[in-house]
């Protein structure tokens, strides 16, 4: 007989257009011609012999049948993409590999598979198949079976090889071929075409509009790491990891599932679901399922790429029970495969999400099970899949190997940030996870919920409530006046304080802050009491920061530079009794409290003597504010205790008679504690910068003339320094950056200009005080992909939670506590907001202890290291200011004209977007100065946009991925009339970025986007330039070209 007799369906020559499922593969592969990210392959383990002449008969027969192996390249016209299907084209030859005699057949046969799969196609004019027979035995073969994903999917394969079995056994037996069951490409594109252009296309895509409206972004990120990256798998650009699952628990998990009365692979959905609903937090979750696509006659018989993907959006609630999961998942998958012919891509586009900043649904969960079971010969085969195709995030794999094998389930991922670690974290607990479930009977099944399905192993618990939460110590039972008092007899005649107008020592300090404290103490100033210190920084202003706390007393620092409303307000929350002020500066704050003035001198009888008052660590010692989401800020009420936990014995901390602080943090910043109190509770000094704002120039200037050796900044600060003022740095041993993401590249750049430096990432709210956790950056060739916050402090223990307060896992990103000795006290006169936000501690040992709710949301990496990971509000943070966009909506609402309002961030700088009544808007800033009136420069949006109506989500909500690009505020543009003018508007388009002749003499440089930093480069060019020195206080209160010209 012949075995080559030809198939006489077997179509001649062709050029068809592609299908729809293709379209965006052939896409993707004109932006990477080389790559092989779409090369899929699996490898058939044949255990027994093998007739390799009969094979490749069977090979050959096999491609007469099968249009996709006779597709002999692409064309694109310009118009259309044709691929051509040709009667003749293919390639026929199976070639046997004989590694029978290598010193190792096996890992000789899987390079050869490597090489064949990491190999690119050349789509032009070569057979987008490579197959091989491979000999390890006489009776151990591979047959290795490659193809790109453009002409071929998984069932499409497993149906070519389930045919050539088949023709290979009908080979061995000496029968005929038989007919071909294949279809052909010629009617599987016409159907999909009749499909794309019928009502059920139509109705298809608005039953999966309907179904995702207002969908939340899907969880990226589970296996996100920056350190290090994972190793390839073979030639391919992804990472694999695979785990068994044993036949028993395969067998476990169809039993459970009948008893649930779903399949095997809806069971497993659930199970993943409950799992990343535990690891992630969220309680709605959009999960990649891919789908066969083959709901028609012509897609079930033909070999081709058919396949697709459908989100499954999941609401999963911690309290859910499981079965109650199952149902929901059931009908969900339902929901998907009846509407899985719209494509995946459409659905993205829809969403806005195509250009792959963002998904649709991720992580990817392919349950594979066809052909588990498959012998050649009656021989026995094991699947070894090689590649499934991209892969651009977290995707598992889960094969079904048959009753004898089980499953396995595989986690492959991106090879580009990605922390191998946490993903073998990852399978290694989902695997227990799923392994724990089935190990329970069928009762608790049905009574369990996602919460009860246990993440933690007992190693894992202990490591995360003891190492990792931070060492700990005895306390240090003190307060900063004992403390300061005690460095004053250890280092009475050494600097203490040094600023515009000299030096003082530690003995002339304290013994004028004697004098002020009982001044204040006979006008009734005492503990239990607040004041209010309303200075500028300089020896004056710290002189009155002691004395009030010598009475006893607590007190709130008031910066000159806020608008008078916020300085009243402030004053009135705080409930001060009493305000230490001058003349000039008393009337910004007037109010029904004692006015002391500061710098008075000492009468002929004063007494210089410590006053003694009795004070515990726990009394009250500073009351700050920060921003409030209901646009009233919270004022934090903070101990001794707290400032002292965080400032002695803290080894992250320079300490020590020849160390030199530089304080020039805004004084309401709760950095300004570590530049202050860091030096005088250890004996060494403080340079108070002048001004309220740091100054880069001015920074740099103190820096090298007192010898600064402890630098605080923000991270933006930080940066600019490095950049444009390294020589701030020269005698720096120890440089804090804080309040934002630190920026890597500037790290390493400033410890390759000044080896050895220390440079400390620090983080930690206000709340808990100054800092919570540091990280010293390890000098390295090359920049760290990212710089973690660090470890918890030494007794401020620092936990990541999820929603029920239990511990997360190792590299499971949940909420940041903070527990410890550096928790204030609360919100003063907002029992509410502290019963809300500082909650009882589950976790640590100490009787009435609490943890601080910190709404950042955080992870430990494999190497015990908290890594930020953003907000769990709307809070943001810009240049180290903790900004709730509440608080300027609020301020906005106060505008007669306004009626509704959203801020948020663009570039770095606030947004407000508002609707108003009337028919002339009213100009945007004069609403930009309106809140100026009203909050802080860090509050005041940059940006002022007017519509007529906000965007709203379906259900609603305001849709703030809908709000256009804002625009900078100008003024009718009136051109310069001098020289000066000329020249400041070309400073302010030179500093800003922007065109100069848009820039008219009366707009802010505010208002075009500037803020303090580019005030000061902006100082910087016009001493450069004009030869005059400005400082950012200027700048502030002459924004504009024309004034600062005056």
């Amino acid at each position: 007989m012949s075995f080559d007799k030809p198939v006489a369906s077997a179509p001649a020559a062709v050029r068809l257009p592609l299908s729809v499922a293709q379209r965006d593969i052939w896409t993707a592969h004109l932006l990477d011609p080389t790559g092989i990210k779409y090369n899929v392959g699996e490898c058939r383990e044949i255990q027994g012999p093998v007739d390799p002449e009969l094979m490749a008969a069977a090979w050959r027969r096999l491609v007469d049948e099968a249009d996709f192996l006779r597709v002999r390249g692409f064309e694109d016209d310009g118009e259309q993409v044709w691929q051509l299907v040709d009667a003749d084209a293919g390639e026929r030859t199976l070639a046997l590999t004989d590694l029978s005699g290598a010193a190792d057949p096996e890992g000789a046969a899987w390079d050869l598979i490597d090489a064949l799969i990491g190999t690119p196609f050349d789509l032009t004019g070569e057979a987008p198949v490579r197959c091989a027979l491979i000999k390890l035995a006489e009776d151990r073969f591979f047959y290795f079976y490659g193809f790109h994903h453009l002409v071929v999917d998984g069932v499409g394969v497993s149906m070519a090889l389930a045919r050539l079995v088949e023709l290979y056994e009908r080979a061995v037996a000496g029968e005929p071929w038989g007919d071909t069951p294949f279809g052909t490409l010629v009617d599987l594109l016409a159907e999909d075409a009749a499909y794309r252009a019928s009502d059920e296309a139509a109705a298809d895509l608005a039953a999966w509009r309907a179904h995702l409206a207002d969908a939340p972004d899907a969880p990226a990120g589970l296996v996100r790491g920056r350190d290090r990256a994972p190793s390839a798998h073979g030639g391919l650009p992804f990472a694999r990891r695979s785990v068994p699952v044993s036949p028993a628990d395969a067998e476990r998990l169809r039993t459970a599932a009948r008893a649930a009365r779903v399949s095997w692979s809806v069971l497993l959905v659930a199970l993943f679901a409950a799992y990343l609903q535990r690891v992630t937090g969220r309680q709605e979750l959009m999960i990649a399922l891919p789908v066969t696509g083959r709901t028609t006659r012509a897609a079930r018989s033909t070999p081709g790429m058919t396949s697709n993907v459908v989100p499954l959006r999941l609401k999963v609630r911690p309290e859910d029970r499981l079965a109650d999961l199952v149902r929901t998942v059931s009908a969900e998958v339902k929901h998907g495969l009846r509407h899985q012919r719209t494509r995946y891509e459409d659905l993205s586009r829809e969403a806005g999400v195509i250009d792959g900043t963002r998904r649709l649904a991720t992580p990817v969960l392919n349950i594979m099970g066809f052909h588990a079971e498959l012998t050649v010969d009656g021989h026995p085969t094991v699947n070894h899949n090689v590649s499934n195709g991209p892969v651009d995030d977290l995707s598992v794999a889960v094969l079904d190997l048959g009753p004898a094998h089980g499953l396995r389930i595989d986690f492959d991922t991106p090879v580009q940030d990605v922390d191998p670690a946490l993903v073998a974290a990852h399978q290694d607990r989902f695997t227990s996870f799923v392994t724990r479930f089935l190990a329970e009977d069928g009762e608790a099944h049905q009574s369990a919920t996602v919460a009860d399905l246990a993440l933690l192993g007992d190693d894992e618990r202990a490591l995360l409530t003891g190492a990792w939460a931070g060492p700990v110590a005895p306390p240090v039972e003190t307060t900063l006046v004992a403390r300061f008092e005690e460095q004053v007899r250890l280092h009475a005649d050494r600097p203490a304080l040094i600023d515009a107008a000299g030096t003082v020592t530690y003995a002339e300090l304290n013994a004028s802050a004697n004098h002020l404290a009982r001044a204040l103490r006979d006008g009734g100033l005492g503990r239990g009491a607040m004041a209010g210190i309303l200075l500028e920084r300089g020896i004056p202003f710290a002189t009155a920061l002691l004395a009030v706390l010598k009475t006893g007393a607590g007190h709130v620092l008031l910066d000159p530079d806020f608008p008078e409303e916020r300085l009243r307000s402030a004053a009135v929350d705080a409930g001060i009794t009493h305000l230490v002020t001058t003349p000039a500066l008393a009337a910004r704050a007037d109010g029904p409290w004692t006015v002391t003035h500061a710098g008075r001198r000492p009468g002929p009888d004063a007494v210089a003597d410590d006053l003694g008052v009795p004070i515990s660590p726990d009394d009250p010692a500073c009351l700050m504010f920060t921003s409030g989401s209901t646009g009233r800020p919270k004022a934090i009420l903070s101990s001794h205790r707290n400032l002292v936990a965080t400032l002695i014995g803290q080894p992250y901390l320079p300490t020590g008679p020849d160390e030199v602080y530089l304080q020039c943090s805004p004084i309401s910043w709760d950095a300004f504690s570590l530049e202050f109190w860091g030096p005088l509770l250890h004996g060494g000094s403080a340079v108070l910068q002048p001004g309220q704002k740091p100054e880069p120039a001015l920074v740099t200037e103190l820096s090298r003339r007192h010898g600064v050796t402890t630098l605080l900044l923000s991270a933006t600060l930080f940066n600019y320094l490095t950049d444009e003022h390294p020589e701030a740095f020269e005698t720096v041993t120890t440089a804090f950056t804080v309040g934002e993401a630190a920026s890597p590249a500037h790290v390493h750049k400033l410890q390759r200009l000044k080896p050895g430096i220390t440079v400390l990432n620090g983080y930690g709210p206000a709340e808990v005080m100054i800092f919570a956790t540091t990280h010293a950056v390890e000098p390295g060739e090359h920049p760290h992909p990212a710089i973690p916050v660090g470890t918890p402090l030494v007794n401020k223990p620092a936990y990541v939670l999820d929603a029920r307060l239990d511990l997360c896992p190792p590299g499971v990103t949940g909420e940041l506590y903070v527990a410890g000795d550096g928790l204030a006290h609360g919100y003063l006169g907002r029992p509410d907001l502290t019963a809300a936000r500082f909650v009882p501690d589950p976790i640590g040992t100490t009787p009435g202890g609490r943890l601080y709710r910190t709404g950042d949301l955080a992870r430990f990496d494999a190497d015990g290291r908290i890594v930020y990971e953003g907000r769990a509000d709307d809070q943001i943070k810009i240049r180290g200011f903790r900004i709730e966009p509440g608080e300027t909506e609020a301020a906005l609402l106060t505008h007669p004209r306004v009626t509704q309002a959203v801020v948020t961030v663009h570039e770095q700088r606030l947004a407000a977007y508002l609707v108003t009544e009337g028919e002339d808007a009213p100009a945007p800033e004069d609403i930009r100065g309106h809140v100026a009136e009203r909050l802080p420069e860090h509050l005041v949006p940059t940006y002022v946009t007017v519509l007529e109506r906000l965007p709203v989500t379906p259900n609603g909500k305001i849709d703030k991925r809908a709000l256009p690009a804002p625009a900078a505020l100008l003024t009718a543009r009136r051109a310069p009339r001098n020289q000066t003018e000329e020249v400041l508007t070309a400073l302010y388009g030179l500093t800003l970025g922007t065109d100069p002749d848009t820039i008219g003499i009366d707009d802010s440089f505010f208002a075009l986007g500037g803020h303090s930093l580019l005030a000061a480069r902006l100082t910087n060019r016009v001493a450069e330039v004009l030869g005059v020195r400005l400082t950012i206080r200027d700048v502030f209160g002459r924004p504009t070209p024309a004034g600062l010209a005056e």
